[in-house]
């Protein structure tokens, strides 16, 4: 391209990079590259790389008058020769040579006004190449956004937290389960850090600003998948369970640009699991159970049989009756032990039937306020009105609650508020025993319906949540525990509500 007057261009620049610079052509000729240079024009995906450019005239169109048939061109103005056009228009300031004489190509150059561009047909080659490189962008632009678009529909579809990050840990993207969860556009989460976009609840962040050893940092570090197990307790104070994956993205250098981080909720997986678990767990204590009632029980008998022959003996002193009475007392005391197992892992021995929740709660909660209760602590009881009947026996669930109510005030440790409470929930009517104590932490409430397991210190046998689990099940209920350290902890028994037609009793459940 040859250019007069250009001396004042600074030392480097190109004229295309001249900032405010428009292009008025003017045509020489309608050879090769005519239909390229008006695609050019047209074509708004080169709008982006070229300044603005527009068609003025036209000048020796020569034999090839059927491309001047072309809309584009069809009111552009004709002339003979290219000095009457330039003559005409004295605003163009480039003229372009498609005639393919090149001998004249000299004296157009000579002739050309101060400041008008000069492109000669031999260059033809480098217009129609930009225009087959748009059309090529263009295609590539089309398959790159249907690619995105797909990749986006199927990200934003999986029900999971699926966060971008950059290397400091700010979000880079989201899908829309983040932005969903969260009540946030995308807009305002970019930019983030990822332990405010992951958070299981607005006073909880997932993780600790400083905490290094995530999954997305070791990812970060090692250049390799992490994952990891991580439990969180909801505002709710229920505990979560979460899968996280971190999976490194490298840029074009092979060097980590981002990290992707999945969070799935695999709280009710878990769950079922650990239900699995302790059925398993249940099947070992039975078999177990019977071990113990053929080998122990008996002996218990012969010795609690041997201990009270002892008591009525004359011969013994003060310190040998004293010391009877002990070998009885535990022996009573492993009997008792042994039974509870025994009725563990025995099928429910009561009526199973339509139970009013309301009265028997009501029972419990009154058999308790006439005992004695701790000091400046208060037991209380609420329930909402006309609510359904439940499939339940009666004694068990009492027994049941007057546990729950127990097992409350031996965990608060200090003066406190039992509340029971009756209502219904999401078709279920539902009775729940909460206290203001000292809750639990995060291990303990992992393992509360565990059998045997236990924070009583060897007071207990650490049967009684599994049991009541398990009758519960049984019914076609199921069992809730929510706990918050120092805020307190609710049980909540979720009864199967009777449906209008009468439902039958089945002796022993």
């Amino acid at each position: 391209m040859a250019e007069k007057g250009t001396s004042h261009l600074p030392e480097g620049y190109c004229l295309w990079e001249m900032e405010e610079t428009e292009f008025r052509l003017g045509l020489l000729g309608s050879g090769p590259g005519f239909l390229s240079i008006l695609d050019i024009m047209s074509n708004p995906a080169i709008a982006e790389f070229l300044p603005p450019m527009t068609l003025v005239a036209l000048a020796e169109p020569g034999s090839e008058t059927a491309k001047l048939l072309d809309p584009r061109v069809r009111d552009i103005p004709v002339y003979a020769t290219y000095e009457e056009m330039l003559a005409r228009h004295p605003d163009i300031n480039m003229l372009v040579e498609l005639s393919g004489k090149r001998y004249r190509i000299k004296k157009i150059v000579a002739q050309l006004p101060d400041g008008v561009s000069f492109i000669d047909h031999t260059a033809s080659f480098i217009l129609c190449a930009l225009n087959k490189f748009a059309a090529i962008s263009a295609t590539c632009r089309t398959n790159l956004d249907n690619q995105r678009a797909l990749l986006e529909a199927v990200v934003n579809e999986v029900p999971e937290d699926i966060v971008v990050l950059d290397r400091q840990g700010h979000v880079a993207d989201c899908n829309r389960n983040v932005m969903v969860r969260l009540g946030k556009t995308k807009e305002v989460l970019l930019g983030r850090p990822c332990w405010e976009v992951q958070a299981v609840r607005d006073d909880l962040p997932f993780c600790h600003p400083e905490t290094k050893d995530c999954p997305f940092y070791t990812a970060l570090r090692t250049g390799q998948k992490a994952e990891a197990l991580e439990t969180r307790v909801n505002k709710e104070g229920r505990l979560l369970y979460f899968r996280v994956y971190a999976y490194p993205v490298r840029d074009a250098l092979g060097q980590i640009a981002h990290v992707l981080v999945m969070r799935r909720d695999i709280t009710s997986r878990t769950e079922g699991e650990k239900r699995l678990q302790q059925s398993e767990k249940i099947g070992i204590v039975g078999r177990m159970s019977q071990y113990l009632a053929h080998e122990i029980r008996n002996p218990l008998f012969a010795i609690g049989g041997f201990t009270n022959s002892l008591l009525r003996s004359e011969n013994l002193t003060p310190r040998e009756r004293e010391k009877v009475k002990i070998i009885l007392e535990e022996t009573a005391r492993l009997d008792a032990i042994l039974r509870e197992i025994l009725g563990f892992t025995k099928p429910g021995e009561g009526v199973v039937g339509e139970v009013d929740a309301v009265a028997v709660a009501r029972e419990a909660v009154a058999a308790l306020q006439g005992l004695y209760m701790p000091q400046d602590s208060s037991l209380t009881f609420e329930a909402e009105e006309s609510l359904p009947w439940v499939r339940a026996d009666a004694d068990t669930l009492k027994r049941g609650i007057i546990h729950l109510i127990d097992n409350a005030y031996e965990a608060m440790g200090r003066p406190g508020a039992v509340i029971v409470r009756v209502f219904l929930n999401q078709g279920d009517v539902c009775v729940s025993v909460g206290d203001t104590g000292r809750g639990m932490p995060k291990d303990v409430l992992e393992r509360v319906f565990s059998p045997f397991f236990s924070t009583k210190g060897g007071k207990g046998t650490g049967l009684g949540l599994a049991k009541l689990r398990k009758d519960m099940d049984d019914w076609g209920g199921s069992v809730e525990v929510a706990s918050q350290e120092g805020k307190g902890t609710t049980v909540t028994l979720r009864l199967a509500a009777v449906l209008g037609v009468p439902a039958t009793v089945i002796p022993g459940g």
